[in-house]
Order: structure tokens, then C-alpha cells, then sequence
């Protein structure tokens, strides 16, 4: 549990400085929005970092059309999210993740097997290797914001 709070510390501090060093390129998000299975994503941020060689940290910004599912998959790394609009049911089929609630910051585990519905202003947080799946559980679309390491783009 130390080890789970030393590197959501460590996710944290990645994000404030990759919003930070993003901030000029807010108005015109890098890369261009890729859409699937009713998901759009736009990377916000994107830049190699020092304390995890090999690594990349993104910041990302997915949008669920109504109905969206992202299908079971595994984390290629660690991940922060942050539901900004919508309300989103996050179930956790291998693995486990940690939520906190955004109105009480009170923080909850999520064992496989088991799903929660999040909604503004909830945070989930799983390592790399949880095998999830993100589904869009309202009527209109939701918005995460997704901080995540990564591995790197090899260079050719």
C-alpha cells in the first residue's frame, strides 16, 4: 500500500508538470483526436522523463460517446483518472485499482470482479497490467482526463 501511495504521489507530480509544460499547447492539442468504438482521444501532453527511463508520460483527454465501451484491456502503465463530465461505470477484471471519491476524498479499493460507478470529479488510479474496461453509463458524453507512464516510442 506504501508503494501504491509513493507512485500515485509520483503520477501527481508527473501530471502538474506535464499540465504545466502543456499549458501553450492547450489551445491546440498536440496529435490529432483518434476515435474508436464511440472513444476520442486527444493527447494533451507528451514527453519522455528522467526518473522513468524508458517511459513516456501522456496526458490525455478521452470522451465517451453515450454507449462507448472500451472492452477489457490491460494498462500498459500506470494510470490516474479523473472523471471531468459524464458518469462512467470502471470495472476491474484482473488486478485491482483505488478510487476516491470526489465528494468526500475518501478513498476505496476495487478488487476484480467489481465495478463502481464514477461521476465528476471521482478519481481511479490502477498500475500497469490491471485489466479493466471503461464504459459511458449516461446519456450524454463523458470526459476523463488521463495521466499516464507509459512504455516509450522506440526512436528510429
Amino acid at each position: 500500500m506504501v508503494h501504491r501511495t509513493r507512485l500515485l504521489g509520483l503520477m501527481l507530480i508527473l501530471l502538474l508538470g506535464a499540465v504545466l509544460s502543456a499549458v501553450p499547447a492547450l489551445a491546440g492539442a498536440q496529435g490529432k483526436p483518434a476515435a474508436a468504438n464511440g472513444i476520442t482521444q486527444v493527447t494533451l501532453g507528451k514527453d519522455a522523463t528522467a526518473v522513468a527511463p524508458g517511459r513516456d508520460l501522456l496526458l490525455n483527454r478521452r470522451t465517451f460517446a453515450p454507449g462507448a465501451d472500451s472492452g477489457a484491456h490491460p494498462a500498459p502503465g500506470p494510470v490516474v483518472l479523473y472523471v471531468e463530465s459524464g458518469y462512467l461505470g470502471f470495472t476491474v477484471v484482473k488486478g485491482e485499482a483505488l478510487v476516491t471519491w470526489g465528494t468526500s476524498h475518501k478513498t476505496e479499493g476495487v478488487a476484480a470482479g467489481s465495478e463502481v460507478k464514477l461521476m465528476p470529479g471521482d478519481e481511479v488510479s490502477y498500475d500497469q497490467g490491471v485489466v479493466h474496461d471503461v464504459r459511458n453509463i449516461g446519456v450524454t458524453p463523458a470526459v476523463t482526463l488521463e495521466s499516464r507512464l507509459n512504455p516509450g516510442t522506440p526512436s528510429t
